[in-house]
């Protein structure tokens, strides 16, 4: 798939680095020419222009593309005028970048159904991390539920999923096992780097240092984060 991605700050060009790394083509588009240099050989390419231009705009073929990403992250100004823009173009998807309540506000009023805050998921992320030095990654699907990734404790060690019983001690759904090393003799499926990723429980035993993927409530969620922090 295509991007462009304006704005290419701290949050835009770890968006896009990280598109490039998964296949995808990334455009990024800065008004500051340093940064576009800087740039132009770790993305697919890279242009120096004035966003709030429309004809510069318009001359970057966003409408060819699969998303346009608004990453603009100092010049609140300059977000919500280019954004009115690339609405007026009727460019199929527009990814807003809001950097306030009101700067949201604005960009729901103007139509924009995709809005992210990258500080604000990091800080959910981070605050997990501070609370319990287990959890590797959070994504919250509401207030109340989230899937976490957690490093499991060493008195999991040589146990099964079953002895453990996430679901009946605590409430929580397994969704995925992450580990380095085979079980038993035996790999599971998947790769993602040097973690096996596995979904076939029935006879894993866990070693200290594995991860699990889990989902539930947060509450429930925290009763294990108490036990493993103990």
């Amino acid at each position: 798939m295509k991007y462009i991605i304006i704005g290419l700050g701290n949050f835009g060009t770890s968006l896009g680095l990280r598109l490039c790394d998964l296949g995808h083509e990334v455009i990024g588009i800065d008004s500051r020419e340093s940064i576009v240099e800087e740039f132009k050989d770790k993305l697919t390419g890279t242009v120096c222009m004035n966003s709030v231009d429309e004809a510069s705009l318009r001359s970057q073929s966003v409408l060819e593309v699969d998303a346009v990403i608004v990453a603009i992250g100092e010049d609140w100004a300059a977000s919500i005028q280019t954004t009115a823009l690339l609405q007026q173009m009727h460019v199929k998807r527009i990814i807003g970048r809001s950097l306030s309540k009101l700067h949201e506000t604005v960009l729901t009023g103007l139509g924009i159904k995709e809005i992210i805050n990258p500080e604000y998921t990091a800080a959910l992320e981070i605050a997990n991390s501070i609370v319990s030095q287990s959890v590797v990654h959070t994504y919250n699907i509401t207030s109340r539920i989230a899937i976490n990734e957690i490093t499991v404790p060493k008195y999991f060690a040589n146990q099964t999923v079953q002895d453990i019983d996430l679901a009946k001690n605590f409430g929580l759904t397994l969704i995925a096992i992450k580990y380095q090393q085979a079980t038993g003799g035996k790999m599971y499926s998947g790769n993602k780097g040097s973690w096996q990723v596995t979904r076939y429980f029935e006879d894993f035993k866990f070693s200290e240092g594995d991860r699990i993927v889990v989902y539930g409530d947060n509450d429930q969620m925290q009763k294990l984060l108490d036990l493993i922090n103990k």
